[in-house]
């Protein structure tokens, strides 16, 4: 511990919160913990506030961080108890991450009267991902959110992308919002992606394997790299493993079936440890329509996977330095993304050292970012 983590006496905030829905298994959810535990770690009092207790990420939060369970179905609902929770426990600060979350925040600070200082961290590309849901409820947080956000008293975006977007479609004033990408990368990525993987396409002769990590949603594109690993005809022996749980798991094994290639493909679902796969994987693909700053990209590149990623909004094209590391194809262009593939299977690929990303998005640096921004 450095001599600024030690001397918390010199510091205006002492008591952090995070708040957000749960601890399922998403990359905002594993960040907030990371986060927490690194504030934990350099003697702040922490507190993680869930709208449920629930996740796989439960197991992975420090025993120096206290966890609240404001034990709601709905949001909305979690609104009086989370006034409750700031009247009793009285934090210098709350960040907020996940839309829903950020607007209930927002809301009971208001509500309340503490003074606390609420900050809001932006994760995904909402005015995209606005466009391709049309779901009411999603049509209801965005004007939530056009409502809401320019009341909180900072905004963090997880990428310039990101924080241009809430200037741009939701009200903040740029003054007000600063960009802090991702901290992704820690020993125990470093250490868990020498581990071994039990399974019996990775590390055998079996065949080149591509590698998606993410919700089984529509926003990650995954029928699309089903498609496009369907057209790769040089490579007729080569294996895809899509880690990860989500709606879209039955529609992604029919899309398979119909186009028979099942027997080639394998969703294993939630795995604890991906950094493994990834390190061992021949090609590592994010297909998304939309993103924030994709942690499974940065993750892949500090495995040293060679990776290919679509030019969504926001996140790939920021990371991969203008495709000058990886590859950049259009959304949903499947014949790009296939050629991209096969290129990597090739050994066509771009360099991806893994010390740049093991340097650029660490967890020690990004975590000193966040306590500059807590403590303005």
């Amino acid at each position: 511990m450095n001599e600024s983590q030690t001397h918390t006496e010199d510091r205006s905030v002492n008591h952090i919160c995070l708040y957000l829905p749960s601890l399922r298994g998403g990359g905002a959810e594993r960040v907030m913990v990371r986060l927490a535990n690194e504030f934990a770690d350099r003697g702040y009092t922490v507190d993680i506030v869930l709208v449920q207790r629930k996740g796989e990420y439960l197991d992975d939060v420090s025993d120096n961080v206290n966890v609240f369970d404001l034990d709601t179905r709905r949001f909305l609902a979690a609104v009086p108890s989370l006034v409750q929770y700031m009247s009793s426990s009285s934090p210098d600060v709350m960040m907020s991450t996940i839309d829903t979350a950020n607007v209930t925040a927002i809301v009971a600070e208001k509500l309340s009267s503490v003074d606390s200082r609420l900050i809001i961290r932006i994760s995904n590309t909402m005015s995209a991902k606005t466009e391709e849901l049309s779901h009411p409820k999603h049509q209801i947080v965005h004007l939530a959110a056009k409502l809401t956000y320019p009341h909180s008293d900072h905004v963090i975006g997880v990428s310039e992308g990101v924080t241009q977007d809430v200037v741009t479609h939701f009200g903040v004033d740029p003054s007000q919002a600063t960009t802090i990408y991702n901290p992704v990368v820690d020993e125990s990525l470093l250490t868990a992606r020498e581990e071994p993987v039990d399974h019996p396409w990775l590390g055998t002769e079996v065949g080149p394997v591509i590698l998606g990590v993410g919700e089984l949603s529509d926003q990650k594109g995954f029928d699309t790299l089903v498609r496009a690993f369907n057209k790769i005809d040089t490579y007729p022996e080569s294996r895809l493993i899509i880690l990860g749980q989500g709606d879209e798991r039955d529609s992604l094994l029919q899309l398979a079936e119909g186009l028979g290639i099942a027997e080639r493909i394998d969703l294993p679902g939630f795995v604890a440890n991906p950094y493994a796969y990834m390190a061992k994987c021949d090609a590592f693909v994010l297909s998304s329509r939309w993103e924030g700053c994709p942690n499974v990209l940065i993750e892949a590149l500090a495995c040293g996977a060679p990776v290919v990623a679509t030019d969504c909004p926001n996140g790939p094209r920021e990371i991969l330095n203008d495709s000058s590391v990886g590859s950049l194809v259009p959304v949903d262009d499947v014949d790009s993304m296939a050629k991209e593939i096969a290129n990597c299977l090739d050994g066509n690929t771009a360099d991806t050292a893994s010390d740049k990303w093991d340097q650029m998005f660490r967890i020690s640096d990004t975590a000193d970012k966040y306590v500059h921004a807590l403590d303005w």
